[in-house]
């Protein structure tokens, strides 16, 4: 188990950009904000095509990083409930920067089941390409704290190409 200073070490941002091949496509985009807190939010985004939102916990037994959490999927072709999620990554450092990279995709996860490389973008980075997204690692850290008490849902198919609307708090 990582001591507190560990964990501090591993927090921030980590990132992958998804080119698609289709030049009319946007970028995806699979964030994770790890929080030195011990609570994560992995956000997979595509402009008009998809917003899947896991909040939870995590915790580092170096080199493995374990993600456990609840999270929603919203898409052009689908809407999905909240379920449960697991994932587990692999740290590890290349030209000084650390990355993080799963064994295998995780099944029904779409942008989510990427198995990487994450790359770390900064302790405080915030990825936020359209304004859909948090906008300061405050709203990380109420989207992490929602998500994990189901008080924060995602607006169902309500994005298509005009793009998503920012997800709403539900009484």
């Amino acid at each position: 188990m990582a001591s507190n200073a560990e964990t501090e070490l591993y927090a921030g941002t980590y990132l992958k950009v998804i080119r698609f091949s289709e030049p009319t496509n946007p970028d995806g985009f699979v964030i994770l904000y790890l929080r030195p807190n011990g609570r994560f939010l992995f956000i997979g985004y595509w402009l008009g095509y998809e917003l899947s939102v896991v909040g939870g916990t995590w915790t580092m037994v170096p080199p493995t990083l374990h993600l456990r959490g609840y999270g929603q999927m919203t898409g052009d072709a689908f809407v999905d409930g909240k379920k449960q999620f697991l994932r587990i990554f692999e740290l590890a450092t290349v030209h000084a920067t650390p990355t993080l990279t799963a064994e295998a995709e995780l099944k029904g996860w779409s942008l989510l089941s990427w198995t990487g490389p994450f790359a770390y973008v900064g302790e405080h980075t915030i990825i936020n390409p359209t304004r859909q997204l948090p906008e300061s690692i405050a709203d990380v850290d109420r989207w992490t704290t929602q998500f994990q008490q189901f008080q924060l849902h995602l607006p169902p198919r309500t994005f298509y190409r005009a793009g998503f609307v920012r997800a709403t708090k539900h009484s």
